[in-house]
C-alpha cells in the first residue's frame, strides 16, 4: 500500500509502500503518475539500488533522454549520466563568500535555454560526501498561485527570454555578489562542451503542458529580460519576480542518503545545487524524460 507524507512547505511528497527491486504493476505506476503531476516531486528514501531498478523506474513517467554528451554517460545505459563531482570539467571549483566549492548550481530548470526544456529528471544518490552535497528545488507553481492579483495581471500576456550562457558574471539575475570564478571557470559554452544556443521565448506564465497548471516561468540562472524591456538586468518587476520565486517558503533541500531516489516536474519545479567542498566526493545518477 502507497502512503505519502508532505516534504518541508509541502515541496513534493515523501513515498513509501514501493518496492523497486520488481516491476510495478500498472494500478501503482498509474497513482504514482498522479501523484506526481498533482505534486511535482516525489522522494523514494533507500528504495532504488541499481541502474537498471533507476531505468525501469523512470520509464514509467515517460521516454528517456539519451544525453548528447558522451563522455558523461553510463559506459553500458546510455539512458543514464553521471554527475561526477571528480569531473572538473563540469563541477569547477569556485569561491563563494569566501570558501571553495566544488560543482555548486544556482537556481535553474533544465534546458530552459534550449527553447525544450524536459518534462522530468530523476536523481539517485550512489556516492555520497559526509556533509554538505543536498540538492534544492522550488516550486514555481506555489509561487504563482500566492503572487497578488494585481501582479497576475500586470505579467499575464508578458513574455520571457532566457539566454544560455556559461559564464555566471552574464546572467543578471543570478545572485554572484559572493561569487569568485576559479581557475577552471568556463567563458564560453565549447569550455565545456557545448553548443551555442539562440534566445528561447516563453510566456512569462506558463501552462503546464499535461495539467495545464499555471506556472511562473522565472528561474535566476540563464534569465535575460523581459521580452520588449531593456536587456542587462536591473528590471523591477522582473527583479521582484526572481525575489518571489527563490522565497525560501516555496523550496525543500534535501539531505541525500544513499540509494534514494527523487522525481521532479521540470516544467514546475526549479532546483539548485548548493555543491559539495574540496577534497569530498559525490556521484549521482541522472536519467532524464522528454
Amino acid at each position: 500500500m502507497i502512503t505519502a507524507t508532505a516534504l518541508s512547505n509541502n515541496v513534493g511528497l515523501a513515498v513509501e509502500g514501493i518496492d523497486l527491486s520488481r516491476p510495478l504493476e500498472r494500478a501503482v505506476e498509474d497513482q504514482l503518475r498522479t501523484l506526481w503531476l498533482e505534486h511535482g516531486l516525489l522522494l523514494l528514501r533507500g528504495q532504488c539500488r541499481t541502474v537498471a531498478e533507476q531505468i525501469r523506474f523512470s520509464r514509467t513517467f515517460g521516454e528517456l533522454e539519451i544525453h548528447p554528451l558522451e563522455r558523461i554517460r553510463h559506459k553500458d545505459y546510455p539512458e543514464l549520466i553521471e554527475l561526477n563531482s571528480a569531473d572538473e570539467q563540469t563541477n569547477p571549483t569556485a569561491s563563494w563568500d569566501g570558501e571553495d566549492w566544488i560543482g555548486r548550481l544556482g537556481w535553474h530548470t533544465d534546458l530552459i535555454y534550449s527553447g525544450k526544456p524536459n518534462l522530468g529528471a530523476v536523481l539517485r544518490a550512489v556516492i555520497l560526501p559526509a556533509h554538505d552535497g543536498q540538492t534544492g528545488y522550488a516550486d514555481r507553481g506555489a509561487a504563482y498561485d500566492t503572487l497578488p492579483d494585481s501582479v497576475k495581471e500586470e505579467i499575464a500576456d508578458l513574455e520571457v527570454v532566457y539566454r544560455f550562457e556559461v559564464n555566471l558574471y552574464r546572467m543578471p539575475y543570478l545572485d554572484t555578489s559572493g561569487y569568485l570564478a576559479g581557475p577552471g571557470a568556463p567563458d564560453k559554452p565549447s569550455d565545456v562542451g557545448f553548443p551555442d544556443f539562440p534566445d528561447s521565448v516563453y510566456p512569462l506564465v506558463i501552462p503546464h503542458p499535461v495539467s495545464g497548471r499555471k506556472v511562473l516561468n522565472i528561474c535566476p540562472m540563464f534569465l535575460s529580460h523581459i521580452r520588449g524591456r531593456p536587456e542587462g538586468g536591473g528590471d523591477p518587476l522582473l527583479q521582484s519576480l526572481v525575489d518571489h520565486v527563490t522565497d525560501q517558503r516555496f523550496s525543500y533541500h534535501h539531505s541525500w542518503k544513499r540509494d534514494d531516489i527523487i522525481l521532479w516536474d521540470n516544467w514546475r519545479m526549479m532546483h539548485c545545487a548548493p555543491g559539495i567542498r574540496p577534497g569530498d566526493e559525490r556521484l549521482i545518477h541522472r536519467t532524464t524524460i522528454i
